[in-house]
């Protein structure tokens, strides 16, 4: 699906950017993203990107993308209910260092890192978050994004590689080719004389 046929989906399901929060807010990333639990399932999600966000929802004062990224890690600072959670005016500074460098994140992503970072898959807090644990938890989840989208997209090639070659042979439409089927129907002589008798005329 083109980038283009998904801002229209994306407009006519929510037309505003209140819409949009209101039913795909990251709290709703854990229903509406409930099977993902995987890279690969991420890669066969609709890629809604917080990039995309900004594009689709341009606000005068910010940028969509980094607003749900903003509001994704007060989320996620409330849901660890660790009694040194991030204060306010770092979360806005980290919101704005994270989308810079990831604004190709797609939502299932998000709620895929949130499950890993909830597993401590990238280093546990202890007594507080920490906002270097989390730029951490990004960079390493961005590392391994990266080299299974490029493993998922070599075995598409090799698979659709694999599909031409076992496609059966058909032979190519003679037909729309006028002396190649003249010569199929009259033979080789009877087309050279009628190809004598046009020049005579």
């Amino acid at each position: 699906m083109t980038t283009n046929k998904i801002q229209l989906q994306l407009l006519n399901s929510y037309p505003n950017w209140s819409d949009f929060v209101k039913n795909q807010s990251p709290e709703q990333l854990i229903v509406n993203y409930d099977f993902v639990s995987s890279i690969w399932d991420v890669y066969e999600t609709s890629p809604i990107t917080l990039n995309l966000l900004t594009e689709v929802y341009p606000l005068k004062q910010s940028f969509a993308g980094y607003e749900y990224l903003d509001n994704w890690l007060r989320y996620l600072n409330d849901f660890l209910n660790i009694n040194k959670g991030l204060q306010t005016h770092y979360i806005k500074q980290l919101s704005y260092m994270l989308y810079a460098k990831y604004n190709h994140f797609r939502l299932s992503d998000l709620k895929l890192l949130f499950n890993y970072i909830l597993e401590s898959r990238y280093g546990t807090f202890y007594g507080s978050i920490d906002s270097q644990r989390i730029v951490s938890s990004f960079f390493e989840y961005n590392r391994e994004r990266t080299n299974e989208f490029e493993k998922i997209e070599e075995k598409k090639r090799e698979a659709a590689k694999k599909a031409e070659k076992d496609k059966p042979y058909s032979p190519p439409d003679l037909s729309k080719y006028k002396n190649i089927s003249m010569l199929n129907q009259l033979g080789v002589q009877a087309m050279a004389e009628e190809i004598s008798n046009r020049k005579k005329i």
